[in-house]
Parts: structure tokens; C-alpha cells; sequence
């Protein structure tokens, strides 16, 4: 068993570089592009949910409930025919292919055994974007927390969840919010100044936190020097994502949610016997 899991997990890996090395470089989304995505996905929702409610429909209905929710939102609890288990298993079945197996390459086989040596460490972090121009960054290591302020805008960074350096991989859950020096929430502390910071590479001050914990910061550092060797794909990254929440706000105007009916379906199974139960 364990073997197995062992074989899977080396698949979804190599495809997972396969699929990366392959990957197109991001382009910047227009409006009219945005708008076609979010309409082809918003199509495809409404399709699967015609399909599974056309489906519930065509069931055999023995007895039906209706009633209605302080919103307007239609309720039906129906009693269906039990479904006959041999045919479905029939036309269910999916049909069986041949895979096959993967083939990877020495260097894909060298970049797995690099990924499967890594040690893997998980940040939590927290950042407050100053007017676009400084981030104060919080975390905890271990029992101590840390504080830093840095010149890089953390908006871009939203998309980031895990980075390799080294012989490392971080994963990072961040939370990013924006405010301005005016509105600071952290009205005792002051924020330097984005005039004193280097304008061509991104560094940060330590405001809290030991110096000379090398772990606790090395996640940090790794996280800005993968900012400053990205920051053009970051920025695009980030547009696309703004441009397609733009798109889905002018979409839901376009078109109201209404209230869907709510369809419960059950069936009391047949004893095996076949006689009803007493």
C-alpha cells in the first residue's frame, strides 16, 4: 500500500514539472479578455447545474413537498422510485484506458530527487502595505515574533504561496491589507520612509525580533529576492487577477443572482428480500 502511494506521488510530481517547464509566460489581460473568461466559466457553472438539476427531473417522482423561504427561494422535498443500481453501474461505467506510463527524462528525474531532498518550512504572515510604497511585515518564530518594514509592495505577492531556495521550499499564508500613513492602525510605531530604502532592489529594517536569528529571517530574505527576480511577471500576475474580479463585478451586474430552488431527492431502499418492511 504504502508502495503504491509511493509510485502516485512520484507521478503527480514529475507531471507537475513537466506541466511548469512547460508553462507560457503570463500576458496582461484587457477588459474585453477578461470579460470573455469569466463568462466562459459562469457558462460552464450554469451548464453543470441544468445537467444535475435536469437529472434530479427525470427521476420517477412518488411524492412531492413545496414550500417557500423568506427570500423567495423555492423549497421541494420529493420522494423518487429507488434508482435501479444494475443499470446505472451499466451506464456509468466508465470506459477503461490504456495509460501510458511516464517516461521521464534524467534531468526531470535529477529536479524530482532535488524536490524529494528539500526540507519544507510553513510561514504565517501578515502584512500592512503603506500607501504602495512600504510593508510592515509580522510573524512568529517559534515563540518569538518578528517585525519588519520593507520596500517591496506585498499586493504583488498575494499570488505567492510557496518558493524553493536552496535546499529549502517555503510555503506561505499571507494575509495583505492596504492603508495609508495617514490611517496607520499601528499608531505606535513610526514607518520609515520609502526615500530610505534602495530604489533599485527591495531590503528591509528589522523593527522587532532577534538579529541574529538567521532561521527566522531566512524565509523573508528568500521571499524578497524571489520579488525582485519576478516583479514584472508578479505585477502581471496581480493585474490579471484584478482584471478578472472587475469582470466577474460587471458580469453579476449584468446578470442578478435570482433565487434557485432548493431540490432535495430520496428514496427509501428496497428490503433485499424484496417484501416491504413491517
Amino acid at each position: 500500500m504504502f508502495r503504491l502511494l509511493e509510485e502516485l506521488t512520484c507521478c503527480l510530481l514529475l507531471l507537475c514539472l513537466v506541466q511548469f517547464g512547460n508553462a507560457e509566460p503570463l500576458q496582461p489581460l484587457t477588459d474585453s479578455e477578461a470579460d470573455a473568461i469569466v463568462l466562459t466559466q459562469e457558462t460552464t457553472k450554469q451548464s453543470a447545474k441544468d445537467a444535475r438539476r435536469a437529472e434530479l427531473d427525470s427521476a420517477t417522482i412518488k411524492s412531492e413537498g413545496r414550500g417557500v423561504l423568506p427570500n423567495g427561494q423555492k423549497v421541494i422535498i420529493r420522494e423518487v422510485e429507488p434508482p435501479a443500481v444494475g443499470a446505472q453501474l451499466v451506464e456509468t461505467a466508465p470506459e477503461l484506458k490504456i495509460v501510458e506510463p511516464l517516461s521521464p527524462t534524467p534531468e526531470q528525474l535529477a529536479q524530482f530527487k532535488s524536490f524529494a531532498d528539500k526540507d519544507y518550512q510553513t510561514l504565517m504572515l501578515s502584512a500592512t502595505v503603506y500607501d504602495r510604497s512600504v510593508t510592515r511585515l509580522s510573524w512568529r518564530h517559534l515563540s518569538d515574533e518578528f517585525i519588519v518594514f520593507t520596500n517591496a509592495d506585498f499586493n504583488y505577492l498575494r499570488g505567492t504561496h510557496s518558493i524553493d531556495a536552496g535546499n529549502t521550499n517555503y510555503s506561505f499564508f499571507m494575509g495583505v491589507g492596504n492603508a495609508t500613513y495617514a490611517s496607520n492602525p499601528y499608531s505606535d510605531e513610526s514607518i520609515p520612509d520609502v526615500s530610505s530604502f534602495s530604489s533599485e532592489h527591495s531590503e528591509y529594517v528589522l523593527a522587532q525580533g532577534n538579529p541574529d536569528n538567521a532561521d527566522a529571517l531566512a524565509g523573508i530574505e528568500a521571499l524578497l529576492h524571489h520579488y525582485d527576480a519576478n516583479l514584472p511577471e508578479l505585477k502581471i500576475a496581480l493585474q490579471r487577477r484584478e482584471a478578472l474580479a472587475a469582470a466577474k463585478k460587471r458580469y453579476d451586474a449584468q446578470h442578478p443572482e435570482q433565487p434557485e430552488d432548493f431540490v432535495v431527492q430520496f428514496w427509501v431502499p428496497e428490503p433485499a428480500n424484496g417484501k416491504a418492511a413491517e
